[in-house]
């Protein structure tokens, strides 16, 4: 009576080899589905970092450049040409306020009564208003200088 018992039981319970390797196959397929996604998702959600990280630099080189002309202010007589010349200069601009980014400067003047403001289309122009643009891994910070 006993060796029935253990028969019926032994037939009854388990899993065939058949359903296990079909199970193993499937769990493969879909933790491989899953593995792609989170590999593009993970990439994916790196690029608001770096575009967060990037802007953050061109501000702290703006407020800089920022906080030099306020000072440029105070001690010279002409600080829009001086802090032009700081900014062509790529040793003061490599000492100052770091050296993978580009700047370029362009001097203008509003003009008086109705008339349109137009940029000079080179960068040594003369005028009351300094633009100053930086640019870093795509993204450009703009800044206006007045005397």
């Amino acid at each position: 009576m006993n060796c029935r018992r253990f028969q019926k039981i032994n037939k009854s319970g388990g899993f065939t080899l058949i359903e296990v390797i079909i199970s193993l196959v499937v769990v493969g397929i879909l933790s491989a589905m899953f593995v792609v996604f989170m590999q593009t998702s993970v990439m994916r959600s790196y690029n608001p970092v770096v575009l967060a990280k990037s802007s953050a630099y061109l501000t702290s080189i703006m407020d800089n450049i920022g906080a030099d002309y306020r000072g440029l202010m105070v001690t010279e007589s002409d600080p829009l040409t001086t802090l032009n010349s700081h900014l062509s200069d790529s040793s003061y601009r490599s000492s100052h306020y770091g050296s993978s980014f580009t700047i370029s400067t362009k001097r203008f003047d509003f003009p008086t009564g109705s008339g349109t403001v137009t940029e000079p289309s080179s960068a040594s122009g003369s005028g009351k208003m300094l633009k100053v643009t930086i640019t870093y891994n795509t993204l450009s910070l703009v800044a206006l200088f007045s005397e």
